[in-house]
């Protein structure tokens, strides 16, 4: 009995000590999962809070290029109603000129038959004056009255249709200078809005980068950077200006000559003509196909129609040449050339003021072809020395 009871004893402190334990184990338990668990939900709650932030951030960015897109499309509505006003105008002059030239014809065929006669009165006093009888004779006066009548009044008319077409004239120009004016205002807000784009982007970039994954980060990471060089690449092409004072060996700035009125003006750019490379050639053959295409802002194909950089990536493309999209970025895909090295195929690249807007193809004999204002065209380059930043060669 004793031995027994010796056991059970033994038994009942051994299970004294388990319950101690698995309390004492429980309670460690409980102590360390739960600050766990609440650590856990508050740095998931604040990753959200700060991925919304992130979201908002990021979001603000797209606003502030949407607005910029809208604001261009309001000026493209302007710059596609002057066009229209042009076209319209256009129609106008053609009527009127065609109604001017056929008066004149019949104008000089009357004038013709009275310088037959000694005099114009004297024709209609004989037609008077040969008359049967009263009747006749009232007939006649009534007959040669309309006769006077409707010369004077195709002179009136005449004169009347000369005097609008000047003024359809000038109305003509007015439109053309609005027209050039929203060309050049378009062309700089988009280089403004490539800037833009490729801060943005880094900046979004940078933000996203804060909650993705290991993986993630590296990967938005480089291209963030990738991102920010182009970003400073166009931001620094925005110092673009036209070349003024350009001589004839560097197309440089020449500021030694401040004080002399001859350096005060523009002086002529020597340009070169070399002999352009099988692909530039094919590129020029293709860009020829839409002469007198009409200009449209955005345009890249020939479904859409064409605007400048749009034309000359297009014409490459056919060649077999890849480039990027936009005249700024076309400018910076190029080697810096002079204009005396300048040859056949090269892009030619113009400022209004700040960063580069505009670019044609070279042609040689100091001419090019764009898209422009007035439509894809071939024109010289005097005009557009104005506005003249350099040369490009495609590599």
């Amino acid at each position: 009995m004793k031995g027994n009871e010796s056991l059970m004893g033994k038994r009942n402190k051994w299970r004294k000590s388990m319950v101690l334990a698995l309390a004492l184990a429980g309670g460690l338990l409980f102590n360390t999962v739960q600050p766990i668990e609440a650590h856990a939900e508050e740095t998931s709650q604040q990753m959200i809070d700060k991925k919304a932030k992130i979201d908002a951030e990021v979001k603000k960015l797209n606003q502030e290029l949407d607005q910029l897109q809208q604001d261009i499309d309001a000026k493209v509505k302007v710059f596609n109603q002057v066009q229209a006003d042009i076209k319209e105008v256009d129609a106008g002059i053609v009527e009127t000129e065609k109604r001017i030239e056929q008066r004149s014809t019949i104008l000089s065929e009357r004038m013709a038959a009275y310088q037959a006669q000694d005099n114009t009165v004297g024709v209609y006093l004989s037609v008077v004056l040969e008359s049967k009888s009263f009747a006749d004779l009232m007939d006649r006066v009534v007959a040669v009255k309309t006769l006077m009548d409707a010369d004077q009044e195709l002179v009136n008319q005449q004169e009347a249709d000369k005097a609008k077409l000047e003024q359809q004239k000038a109305t003509l120009d007015e439109k053309q200078k609005e027209l050039q004016k929203q060309f050049q205002e378009l062309q700089q807000k988009e280089s403004e809005m490539e800037v833009k784009k490729a801060e943005n982007q880094a900046k979004s970039l940078a933000l996203k980068a804060q909650i993705a994954t290991k993986q993630e980060e590296e990967r938005l990471e480089a291209e963030r950077k990738a991102a920010e060089e182009e970003a400073a690449r166009l931001r620094a092409l925005q110092s673009a200006r036209p070349v003024v004072n350009v001589n004839n060996n560097n197309n440089s700035n020449n500021n030694s000559n401040k004080n002399n009125n001859s350096a005060s003006k523009p002086q002529p750019i020597i340009v070169g003509s070399g002999a352009g490379t099988a692909s530039s050639g094919d590129a020029i053959s293709t860009a020829k196909q839409f002469l007198g295409r009409a200009y449209v802002w955005g345009g890249s194909n020939p479904t859409t129609g064409f605007d400048c950089s749009g034309l000359v990536q297009w014409s490459y493309k056919q060649a077999g040449v890849s480039l990027p999209r936009t005249a700024s970025q076309q400018y910076l895909a190029t080697k810096r050339i002079s204009a005396s090295e300048a040859r056949v195929g090269d892009l030619v690249f113009f400022s209004y003021g700040s960063g580069v807007a505009h670019v044609g193809i070279y042609l040689g004999n100091n001419t090019m072809i764009d898209a422009q204002n007035k439509g894809v065209v071939i024109e010289s380059l005097d005009w557009w020395n104005q506005y003249l930043v350099g040369f490009g060669r495609i590599q």
